[in-house]
């Protein structure tokens, strides 16, 4: 008892100190509240808030409305500030004390807006969730301010500076000390000197080795690598560690975790309701990208394998497990039973979806915002929202085989896969929940069981050969309980079809896409059904406020107009290659600038251009524009090698400057926007996780294959294979500000919360390393060898004399293990180098 409650103070202290210490090595004062919008609050505003207002609001409360009823404008932010006749809409960040949200529940008699249809619950709750953000809202103008659009004007559009093309440059600038090393340094110390800054020294070899092992591998060099480079002075030897570490199989596991971030990667839906099922196979992609990261395939084709492997000629089977970018898209839920209305609206969500990952994730543009409307900020017009949207109406997910296999079968395989699925799914909901009509749902039961079940013993073909294919079909034909008065024995045949067989996500199946028409058939008005139609795209029309009841102009699939060199429009199936193309060719500039700047992020901590995923006008614009030019000039011109830009980042005296503050240079620049310093941070939950299992022993370094539990005991692989859920996250990655898999993520953002502290303190995981500690030195022949072999294990050095003296007197009312656990929740453990 005595040693737990010496141990816990001693740990208590510990964070104490090691929060102070966070606050002075990040040199961060705090700043007084911002009114403007965030990034994230612009974007929730324009997909959510805008498009209600224009649809059901402007119409009586605009400076355009033909009569202006009680006195309210809701179309600028100072109209709402203003309120109306009755006094405030908006009270503070409460929406039951909010006379706007009051109106759109309906709920008080003399005020229900709007007054002729109430808004759907999603609506409301969007409206709600907004107040309580405070009412973010990027409209500018007075209270009279019209609100009619202005017209998008494409050539000047074109002029914006993310749109120009990258070309190689220079810069003049005087280096009497000597400090440049490569050409990024030249356009750094540029910027350092026109504000009076200096740059830091170079960091010691004992950091700069841990470093680039943290950067590249997101693990630690052992002690004898740390102390053999610290004494060897030979020409290139830091170049060296850095080709070591490119090449090993851990560089493809720490940078494919970051590209998966990117594309929103999971492995199952928003929620396990029976139209979004998990996806078994996930896995299988997330393999494919750290195989493509190890072998540095050209980014260019990295990406176009993602969007449309299947339509590139001579792409071997192995690659088309790449198309598991699209083909683990998270999904809604749709009920059968809802209307055709609601039904398609879900799957515009779901086509909105791939929109915003690949605009936002590759081209950096907020494409998302012009759903409802023309783009507020930037020259996107709705129609071109809607070009890009029909490519992914066009696309239908569908598991494939590893194996070769006849174009025809597979096609019909993938065709059925869909088709059996929701036939399986509407016979079972018509009979364990038939409503009212029980003798048009029985007709029904039996027809759509007939239709799958006739399916499935079209594909009896496949059980031979591929007996994988067959038996996935029949798993997916799951046969609805009898009725009452209908025999309860299962046929041979019935029996035949697998049901109960487990889904086993080792089968030699992958998730991908084809090519085919997706339409929403509302002919049955008590049960929406779906069609699908192998190799005829669709071409979306453009819907006003998002609303598929009211459909404008179709717009034939294409890219953006303000991109594009010549007609935009896509003639190629579902337009899924030549969008690839055209986001490499046409957009290349942009493309490859948002490429480097998230690589730069990943690297520094922070990226050249703050708003990583939007390069817009709502954006920021970049701190170095010259180097983000140049550098992503030269990564075009060394064939999209990430490998090449790990290299001229890593050896720049840029990257290689120490991490401590300089009081004088932080007065000037207190956030190193000009990059005086190497940004220190907290590592990541990934490499955290991943360095406690090293430094214990417990690292199971095995590559690829289905991925584990993280919340479960034993698990002892790398945190890159532990299975990522969109509808329930691993405990360990919430606390650790692991983006949500359900969209797109920009940047990851660190918080600092005391479940963090108590994680480290009680969970099983930090014990277990711990302990496992405590046991690989405790045949050491005495303290003083402990604590130097945990050091070494842990920090990959040996402890001061300081240091030693302190885990002496620990020791003697403490536990070895208790002292193992204490600098596993050290500041030098948890933060980058």
């Amino acid at each position: 008892m005595k040693q737990s409650l010496v141990a816990g103070v001693f740990l208590c202290a510990l964070f104490v100190a090691m929060g102070k210490a966070c606050a002075q090595s990040t040199n961060q004062t705090t700043a007084k509240p911002d009114t403007k919008p965030t990034a994230e609050e612009i974007e929730f505003f324009e997909k959510s808030i805008r498009p209600i207002l224009v649809d059901k609001c402007y119409s009586c409360h605009s400076a355009e409305a033909k009569k202006l009823k009680g006195n309210l404008l809701l179309d600028s932010r100072a109209g709402i500030a203003a309120g109306g006749e009755s006094g405030d809409v908006i009270s503070g960040r409460d929406p039951d004390q909010s006379r706007l949200i009051q109106a759109v529940r309906w709920t008080e008699s003399d005020i229900q807006m709007p007054p002729t249809e109430k808004l759907t619950a999603a609506q409301i709750a969007a409206l709600e969730r907004w107040v309580k953000m405070g009412a973010p809202d990027p409209r500018s103008g007075d209270v009279k301010a019209a609100t009619t659009a202005k017209k998008i004007d494409l050539e000047q559009g074109r002029r914006w500076w993310a749109f120009q093309p990258v070309t190689a440059s220079d810069i003049e600038l005087k280096d009497e000390a000597g400090w440049t090393k490569k050409k990024i340094d030249r356009f750094v110390l540029a910027k350092l000197q026109e504000n009076q800054l200096q740059p830091s020294p170079i960091a010691d070899r004992r950091t700069l080795i841990r470093r680039a092992y943290l950067d590249l591998t997101g693990l630690r060099p052992t002690f004898d690598q740390v102390e053999a480079f610290a004494k060897d002075d030979s020409p290139g030897a830091y170049a060296r560690v850095i080709e070591e570490l490119l090449a090993s199989p851990h560089y493809g596991q720490r940078w494919g975790r970051y590209w998966l971030d990117v594309v929103r990667y999971g492995e199952t839906n928003f929620t396990g309701e029976a139209t979004t099922p998990p996806y078994p196979f996930a896995w299988r992609y997330r393999d494919w990208v750290i195989t493509a990261i190890n072998a540095d395939v050209p980014y260019d084709r990295f990406v176009k394998l993602q969007l449309a492997a299947d339509l590139m000629p001579g792409t071997s089977r192995q690659d088309l497990v790449a198309l598991g970018f699209l083909g683990t898209s998270p999904g809604y839920h749709k009920d059968g039973r809802l209307s055709k209305d609601v039904v398609e609206t879900l799957y515009t969500d779901d086509w909105d979806e791939r929109v915003d990952t690949v605009t936002r994730g590759l081209l950096g543009l907020t494409v998302s915002c012009a759903r409802c409307h023309d783009h507020k900020f930037d020259p996107i017009p709705t129609a071109d929202y809607y070009s890009l949207a029909g490519v992914f109406a066009s696309t239908v997910q569908a598991p494939r085989p590893l194996a070769e296999i006849d174009p025809a079968a597979e096609t019909r395989f993938m065709v059925d896969t869909q088709r059996i699925f929701y036939r399986s799914y509407v016979a079972n909901l018509m009979r364990d929940d038939p409503g009212s009509k029980v003798g048009e749902a029985r007709k029904k039961v039996v027809r759509y069981t007939a239709e799958m079940e006739q399916m499935r013993d079209d594909n009896a073909g496949l059980r031979d050969k591929h007996p994988e294919m067959y038996a996935h079909l029949a798993q997916l034909a799951k046969r609805p309980n009898p009725y009452p008065d209908e025999p309860k024995n299962q046929t041979p045949q019935q029996a035949d079809r697998g049901r109960g067989r487990r889904n086993a996500n080792t089968d030699p199946l992958f998730h991908a896409v084809y090519d085919a028409g997706f339409f929403v058939d509302g002919a049955d008005p008590d049960l929406t059904m779906l069609e699908i139609r192998p190799g005829e795209p669709r071409d979306l029309h453009v819907l006003p406020g998002g609303n598929v009841s009211k459909p404008g102009a179709v717009a034939p699939r294409g890219f953006l107009s303000v991109l594009a060199k010549g007609d935009p429009k896509f003639h190629q199936g579902s337009g899924r290659r030549e969008l690839a193309e055209r986001i490499f060719g046409d957009a290349a500039a942009l493309s490859a600038r948002v490429m480097v700047n998230r690589v730069w992020a990943w690297h520094f901590g922070k990226p050249l251009v703050a708003t990583p995923s939007d390069f817009g006008a709502q954006g920021d614009k970049p701190t170095h524009p010259q180097l983000l030019d140049d550098l992503s000039a030269r990564f075009i011109e060394n064939g999209y090698s990430l490998k090449w830009l790990h290299r001229e980042i890593m050896l720049s005296a840029t990257y290689c400057q120490a991490s401590q503050t300089r009081e004088s240079a932080a007065q000037i620049d207190p956030a190193n926007r000009l990059l005086w310093r190497m940004n220190p941070r907290r590592l990541d939950i990934e490499a955290y996780r991943d360095c406690l299992l090293q430094a214990s022993g417990n690292l199971d370094e095995r590559l690829a294959g289905p991925s584990f539990d993280l919340d479960q005991p034993g698990g002892v692989r790398r945190t890159v294979y532990g299975r990522i859920s969109r509808d329930r996250l691993s405990t360990m990655l919430q606390l650790y500000d692991f983006p949500a898999a359900t969209m797109h993520s920009p940047q990851r953002e660190a918080t600092t919360s005391p479940l963090q502290q108590l994680f480290v303190m009680n969970s099983a995981f930090v014990q277990e390393r711990a302990e496992a500690l405590a046991r690989l030195v405790e045949q050491e022949p005495d303290t003083s060898a402990k604590i130097n072999g945990l050091y070494r294990r842990l920090l990959s050095r040996e402890p001061t004399e300081q240091e030693q003296q302190l885990a002496d007197r620990f020791l003697k009312s403490a536990t070895l293990t208790q002292y193992a656990q204490a600098l596993i929740a050290s500041n030098e453990v948890i933060f980058w180098p």
